[in-house]
């Protein structure tokens, strides 16, 4: 799995076309077919069906319908496509080209046409979501996660680190230390190289775990250039320093998981990491939802619809609070920055909070997406902090 990042979503955000096709849906984790692999592919199918509905509703001819969903419906062939999967998944299509993200977050199942993409399920992982990444390093092996208070997923690295200090390194400090190993430690060894004698022979292996370690920062950077997610390291206390010392990911947070986790349990190590980075989350939300109380009478927050939705279509949120799984349907009149709301969707309506919520990122102002009960004004379905008062 890769991760879903900023640069992700504004790519999406960016489509515009006659009949772009948004599906989400539930998945099972599993490593064979069987009853999960089942399930999902028949929810997708359940899904395209209504995908078909909606094309016809924009006059698209019955006989092109199927020819249109193919390369979505040809995803039901792919087991090992269905094998790979996180808790849920979002798919994209424009006509021209199919993007599949697999997402550490379960969806409640969803298909939108339009000539826009739905988004707004995807907000808060941008922002707002508790996400955060967990990296587990050492001299033998480096594993990356893409987390959340309640899901960890396996991130796909290999292509972009070196595995090994060795593989980092190079031969010849592989044969340097088969003259000095005297033990067997992490991976393949690498923990013994660390055996040496005398402040030269440990001066030398700390630059040599500091290449290793650079190498790895500098793969993975590639990854999260434009994320501002916080990452923590699960290494033995030792390495932490080092890693420090070349990383140059700004958001590391300072405090590791100490210890060896190269056969941890994932759900353990996804519960030392929320310790971690959970007061940081929570106080950003909490700061917020107290925000958009106190300054409900000044006319830097509000609850109400009409003003909401056309403020953060124009950028003036710094914060949305959107009550989950909830859409309101109808136009936005840019001309004169208001919406005219449907009661009932109709051919052309516009889901109002999901451009909402996307032109709140885009303007660079925080989404949550939350249930019923922790909305910060009880009875409401969107709440918004300002940037300044009209």
């Amino acid at each position: 799995m890769e991760i879903f990042k900023k640069s992700d979503f504004d790519r999406l955000a960016k489509i515009h076309k006659a009949h772009c096709v948004t599906i989400y849906i539930p998945t099972h984790r599993t490593n064979a077919a069987g009853d999960g692999m089942y399930k999902d592919k028949t929810t997708l199918k359940n899904q395209l069906k209504d995908a078909a509905q909606q094309l016809s509703t924009w006059e698209m001819k019955d006989d092109d319908v199927d020819g249109y969903l193919k390369p979505i419906a040809q995803l039901m062939e792919d087991d090992d496509f269905w094998r790979k999967q996180s808790d849920g998944l979002a798919i994209f299509y424009d006509g021209e080209e199919l993007l599949t993200y697999s997402i550490p977050k379960v969806f409640k199942e969803y298909t939108y046409v339009n000539t826009h993409l739905y988004l707004k399920p995807m907000a808060d992982l941008v922002h707002g979501s508790g996400r955060h990444f967990i990296m587990t390093l050492s001299l033998g092996d480096v594993q990356f996660y893409e987390a959340t208070q309640n899901t960890i997923t396996e991130v796909t690295i290999e292509d972009l680190v070196p595995q090994t200090l060795v593989e980092a390194v190079g031969g010849d400090f592989e044969d340097k230390s088969l003259q000095r190993r005297s033990g067997q430690g992490e991976k393949g060894g690498s923990e013994g190289m660390y055996h040496g004698h005398g402040d030269g022979a440990a001066s030398e292996k700390k630059e040599e775990a500091k290449k290793f370690f650079r190498e790895v920062d500098k793969g993975i950077m590639k990854m999260l250039h434009d994320e501002d997610a916080p990452l923590v390291v699960a290494c033995v206390d030792y390495l932490f320093p080092i890693y420090k010392e070349v990383n140059s990911y700004k958001p590391l947070k300072d405090q590791h998981i100490a210890g060896n986790y190269e056969h941890e349990d994932i759900l353990a190590l996804k519960e030392k990491a929320w310790d971690i980075v959970k007061e940081e989350f929570e106080g950003e939300k909490e700061k917020a939802k107290e925000q958009v109380n106190a300054l409900l009478n000044n006319g830097k927050a509000s609850t109400t619809v009409d003003d909401i939705i056309p403020s953060a279509i124009t950028g003036r949120a710094e914060a949305l609070f959107i009550k989950e799984n909830e859409e309101i349907w109808g136009k936005y009149i840019k001309e004169e920055n208001k919406i005219d709301i449907e009661e009932v969707r109709r051919v052309g309506d516009t889901g109002l909070l999901n451009k909402a919520a996307v032109e709140t990122i885009n303007h660079g102002g925080t989404v949550y997406l939350v249930p019923e009960d922790e909305m910060p004004v009880n009875g409401t379905i969107v709440n918004a902090v300002y940037r300044y008062e009209m």
